[in-house]
């Protein structure tokens, strides 16, 4: 009996009746896609967004209103479509031999059309795990796929295209917005499921009568709770993926307790240490171990190594490729169509039909992670070798020296790459020619030097001895103009002393004469005045009889005697004491009472 349980195989659209909990997700996918003429839809790895596709969506469709056709990159999408879209056409499209059409111009509208002619139904292109195309396709391919999905989501048929990528390579497409305008235009997430959510599914899903024929459950509700909380991830939310891989464990131990009749899934059955993160490498080692009785130790592991990217995320292979790979390692290529057919039936593989071609992929990309973290030393270190490999077969000319010593960690790889070996031997040889040019350079340039260095030498020993006379010769010169600096300094200082005091002298002489000339203009000055003064008296004594003016003539006669007394000492009479005197003039002119005594008077005091 095989287990009833999806394990990591996506739901499709017969298993409607055991696909519980996405019915609102269900509803907003058809929604969004409604009006619409291509969608992307996108999420984290494990969410179920082909199960919400293959079995959700097209369970919304009826057959008359939904023609879909389910696409994968395979070798070449270009080349994928237009070999699914053959499939489905009774009137085949005439392919070449690399599976484009003959016809020149012929395209994805033109195929569309033709089986949209026969069907008479909307046409529906479902791009699966699309992020193939975007971490794995060559670039022409890559641009001329959206060339033409730009084309087809303007052509007049009746078409609809969904892209289906994990949400962690959505930005690779910004690449080719400008080839495809509205390529981010029309979107849908899909959200992890809730908790509440989550435990009616595995309720759901264990109580359903649809499976009843296939296991017995004991205390579904605790069942499930115990189950939920063991596929909590570390934020608390809910992997999908483990739901059916934890159920298919329980019914394989179940199975284990009761090898005949029905499978009894209980409680007691989960472990209290269980550590589901550890789940499917437990599987893969158990399933890996089980295969070494029958194949080389490590081919397995081997061969599930090459159906995977660098990103740890599934590839379609052929078995060709694989052998191909293998015998590029070194590495055993017998019993391969048993090995592949194995590892199907266990659950680790899943077959493809591409075509005419038959591909293999692994069953899930969680699986693939889990494939990845188990590669060998070995493994990793050959699949670091063939990517500087590959970077330095790029590589023109010869190798530098950091290039070779970073090959040479790898060389037990080089009997895999003949022409590399081949480039660094040569590289090497080059090396040690120019090695030896540049150290047979560097000693004709160290003997020259030498000589140099010599005659060098030669030369300092005599200049030497020139040195130390034209020295002795250069002091004593230098003493000499410094004590000629010092006289010559000394000389103008006194130079300049002696003009100081000559034009001190001069100064002085000169203030001299002019107060001795002040003085004898100012002793010319006061006798004029006093002449002057002694005549206008004298007019005056003769003039006022004696009688009508003794009183006035004695006042006279009085000023008259002070002013002849301070005559004698003129010299040392200041300005203002003449002005003085000539005030005491005009005063006395007042008390004249004759007008000819007044006129005199006032002329005397005029020319004063």
């Amino acid at each position: 009996m095989q287990s009833p349980f999806k394990f990591l195989d996506a739901y499709k659209q017969e298993d409607f009746e055991i696909f519980f909990g996405r019915e609102k997700e269900t509803e907003a996918l058809y929604d969004a896609l409604s009006g619409v003429k291509h969608l992307l839809v996108y999420g984290q790895s494990g969410v179920g967004k082909t199960s919400l596709i293959e079995c959700g969506l097209r369970n919304q469709f009826s057959e008359a209103d939904w023609f879909a056709l389910s696409i994968r990159k395979g070798e070449n999408i270009n080349q994928s479509v237009f070999a699914r879209i053959n499939e489905a056409l009774k009137k085949k499209i005439d392919l070449n031999e690399q599976g484009f059409p003959k016809e020149t111009g012929y395209d994805f509208g033109d195929a569309i059309q033709s089986l949209f002619d026969e069907k008479y139904q909307p046409i529906y292109l479902l791009f699966d795990q699309f992020e193939e195309l975007l971490i794995l396709g060559e670039r022409e391919e890559q641009q001329a796929f959206f060339e033409r999905l730009d084309k087809l989501i303007r052509y007049k048929v009746p078409c609809r295209v969904i892209l289906v990528m994990r949400e962690e390579f959505i930005g690779y497409l910004s690449e080719f917005e400008e080839t495809c305008p509205t390529i981010f235009e029309h979107r849908f997430r899909v959200e992890k499921m809730g908790r509440v959510n989550a435990l009616e599914v595995i309720q759901e899903t264990l109580e359903n009568d649809l499976l009843e024929e296939y296991f017995e459950v004991q205390k579904s509700e605790k069942l499930a709770q115990i189950i939920l909380d063991k596929i909590l991830d570390n934020r608390k939310e809910i992997e999908l993926t483990y739901v059916q891989v934890f159920l298919d464990e329980l019914w394989q131990r179940a199975k284990q307790e009761k090898p005949t009749g029905k499978p009894i899934i209980q409680p007691i059955l989960i472990q209290t240490e269980e550590n589901l993160d550890n789940l499917l490498d437990s599987f893969l080692k158990k399933q890996l171990e089980e295969l070494k009785e029958n194949y080389p130790s490590e081919l397995p592991i081997e061969v599930l190594v090459q159906m995977i990217s660098k990103q740890n995320t599934k590839l379609q292979v052929t078995l060709n490729s694989l052998r191909a790979s293998l015998q590029a390692n070194n590495l055993p290529t017998e019993n391969m169509t048993s090995l592949m057919q194995d590892l199907e039936n266990r659950r680790i593989i899943r077959s493809i039909k591409v075509g005419e071609q038959s591909q293999y992929e692994i069953s899930h990309d969680t699986l693939a992670l889990v494939v990845g973290e188990n590669r060998t030393e070995e493994m990793k270190r050959r699949e670091k070798a063939n990517e500087i490999f590959g970077v330095f077969q790029e590589k023109t000319g010869y190798f530098s020296q950091e290039d070779l010593d970073l090959l040479r960690v790898y060389m037990e790889f080089w009997k895999q790459k003949p022409d590399l070996e081949q480039r660094i031997h040569a590289s090497e040889t080059h090396l040690k020619t120019e090695k030896e040019k540049v150290l047979a350079k560097a000693q004709a340039q160290a003997e020259k030097e030498a000589k140099l260095r010599e005659k060098a030498e030669k030369s300092a020993q005599k200049s030497k001895k020139s040195a130390r006379i034209s020295i002795g010769v250069a002091v004593l010169a230098l003493l000499v103009a410094i004590l000629a600096i010092l006289y010559y300094f000394q000389a103008e200082e006194q130079e300049r002393l002696a003009n100081q005091r000559k034009n001190q002298a001069d100064s002085l002489r000169i203030e001299a004469e002019d107060e001795k000339n002040k003085a004898i203009e100012a002793k010319k000055e006061v006798q004029q005045k006093s002449d002057s003064l002694q005549k206008t008296l004298q007019e005056l004594s003769e003039a006022i009889t004696a009688k009508e003016n003794a009183e006035k003539q004695k006042q006279i006669q009085e000023e008259f005697n002070r002013l002849q007394e301070e005559l004698n000492v003129i010299e040392r009479i200041p300005k203002e004491e003449i002005q003085d005197k000539i005030n005491r003039l005009k005063r006395l002119l007042n008390t004249v009472e004759f007008e000819e005594n007044k006129q005199i008077i006032q002329s005397k005091i005029n020319q004063i």
